[in-house]
């Protein structure tokens, strides 16, 4: 098994980022580059086989080293068919049979999962659950994705849409979502969400220090309000505050209805640390069960923005090892 090489793909609204990784887990190629969802599926699917073939050119190993390429995708999608369905990051993508494309490209097994199902695997595999049998994932990106992985294994439902956490209700009648419903928590704690809570409040007038660095042409992005608020900035304290609390309030009815060990948090937006951490706990203190609230460790991915393709790679292993 060791002398076999899996390629994973971490295809996100924002970046794809693919990596050839050992049987044991050792990421030893990457690359990353911009997903541009916005110039619609061709475009996209040509980055997707522009990076895979980076990998491949960059490895110069043997015919027959590289054995199968695992992608994670956002969903929803359908693992059997290896059909992405119609996820509200990639605009233009209706029932696109991703696994069938990419078979037939690279001539290798392809096995598709959904983007946080891989993330939560890669975390359970070598990061931050690996002694954990019962956690959930949640990534923090473009939108807010969501793993759950119970007795071991992950959990999918019967229509492979299960643990898609960034679509429950957090507000009736609240903020729309690019699933088309209203009051979704990717709507509040995505770091899409938290430029869009935080430019509605410039809009209206609120004193910020954001101001000055927009106007100096600094890019109005999650990463600045959280460098603001590192530096006091009044409405980007707030921002941050509040992105932990809506969290904590969607974790709290995690914790009481799966009662995990472990509760992951991964994507861009973890990084703020305890900005985000310390009011997200506070929350799934006063609002859970006192015993599951007290057993759950929540805790930031230590595999950082490798959990996704280390987790697809893992979905290739997992595939190919199943099917021999």
């Amino acid at each position: 098994m060791s002398d076999n090489y899996f390629i994973g793909v971490d295809l996100g609204g924002t970046n794809i980022v693919s990596a050839l990784v050992t049987a044991e887990g050792k990421l030893l190629i990457r690359d990353r580059r911009p997903t541009h969802a916005r110039k619609g599926k061709e475009f996209v699917l040509q980055q997707i086989k522009e990076s895979i073939r980076t990998i491949f050119a960059e490895s110069q190993l043997p015919a027959g080293k590289i054995v199968a390429i695992g992608i994670g995708s956002p969903g929803p999608l359908n693992t059997r068919t290896g059909v992405v369905i119609s996820p509200s990051n990639l605009p233009g993508w209706y029932n696109v049979p991703l696994k069938e494309i990419i078979q037939r490209e690279f001539s290798l097994p392809v096995y598709l999962d959904n983007d946080a199902n891989a993330a939560a695997q890669g975390e359970k595999w070598l990061g931050a659950g690996w002694q954990v049998n019962d956690l959930v994932c949640l990534t923090l990106g473009t939108g807010v994705g969501g793993g759950i992985i119970l007795g071991g294994k992950i959990f999918r439902g019967i229509d492979d849409t299960g643990g898609e956490i960034g679509h429950m209700i957090l507000v009736p009648n609240g903020r729309r979502c690019n699933c088309g419903n209203m009051g979704c928590l990717e709507a509040y704690a995505s770091a899409t969400a938290i430029v869009e809570r935080t430019y509605e409040f410039l809009q209206a007038g609120k004193n910020s220090s954001l101001q000055k660095a927009i106007a100096q042409g600094g890019e109005f992005s999650a990463s600045l309000i959280y460098e603001h608020a590192l530096q006091g900035d009044t409405l980007s304290c707030q921002i941050m505050e509040e992105t932990g609390r809506y969290l904590g309030i969607a974790i709290a009815s995690l914790v009481n209805i799966l009662n995990p060990e472990m509760v992951v948090i991964c994507g861009g937006v973890s990084q703020a640390g305890e900005m985000i951490f310390r009011p997200l706990r506070e929350e799934v203190k006063i609002r859970a069960l006192q015993v599951p609230a007290e057993r759950v460790k929540i805790v930031s991915g230590i595999l950082g923005d490798n959990a996704g393709v280390i987790g697809a790679a893992y979905v290739a292993l997992q595939g190919w090892r199943e099917e021999r």
